[in-house]
């Protein structure tokens, strides 16, 4: 579904990503793990377009993803939920998730699925979004991706800054985006947690993949052991 080739990328000077390759299939949850700073999140603003590359190529569902405009990808069917979550706190949940629908668009299965998804949610549907807890913004920002209709749903740091019970419900929530056939491109820092949910992780470090293995291999990968887990 998604395959990036030989891609770099650099701010100014100053070079970030260097000749990386991985690719994601139809179907599969796929965690992208490293250091901060590694480049994680320049890599997915890069598939969304929001940076440009200085070379390589990245095709999604066989098109060539550079040759579209950022504002056309989601039509493509790539979402992206950034880190922060990025909602409209001054819009309530129901208005934050019918504005990623498009004028005139809003599904009302898909709408449903949702709330029946995250009933907190359906609490919620006419509370802003501003005033809702973490975990729950967390929620509608995911809320909000699919109702784009998302091929694919990449997501930067879901887990960030929630309790640990709400980010075993986020990730709850993911795998049941993929039974319902969305495929999922995660990046994490809970490693542990986010491999047990994929079937295959990279590992991301100075601009470099320097690991691509299923999960279950990764987790007992002894430099992934000794550094990530601490064991």
């Amino acid at each position: 579904m998604l395959e990036v080739k030989n891609l770099n990328v650099a701010y100014g000077d100053t070079q970030v990503i260097w000749d990386l390759n991985l690719h994601v299939e139809e179907g599969e949850i796929v965690t992208l793990l490293g250091p901060n700073g590694a480049g994680k999140t320049t890599l997915l603003r890069t598939i969304c377009g929001l940076v440009k590359p200085k070379s390589g190529q990245i095709t999604f569902c066989g098109e060539d993803l550079l040759s579209i405009k950022p504002h056309k990808r989601p039509e493509h069917g790539l979402i992206m939920v950034p880190e922060g979550r990025k909602l409209f706190p001054k819009m309530t949940v129901e208005e934050n998730l019918f504005i990623a629908a498009g004028k005139g668009k809003v599904d009302s299965d898909t709408v449903d699925w949702i709330f029946e998804l995250m009933p907190r949610l359906a609490e919620r549907r006419k509370q802003l979004a501003g005033t809702l807890s973490g975990g729950e913004q967390q929620m509608c920002a995911i809320a909000r991706g699919i109702m784009g209709k998302p091929k694919l749903l990449m997501l930067d740091e879901p887990s960030l800054g929630l309790a640990p019970i709400i980010v075993e419900q986020v990730f709850d929530i993911l795998l049941k985006l993929r039974e319902k056939g969305i495929t999922i491109f995660f990046v994490e820092q809970f490693v542990e947690q986010s491999l047990g949910i994929s079937q295959r992780g990279y590992l991301l470090e100075d601009g470099r993949i320097v690991l691509e293995e299923d999960s279950q291999a990764m987790l007992g990968n002894d430099y992934i052991k000794q550094v990530y887990l601490g064991i």
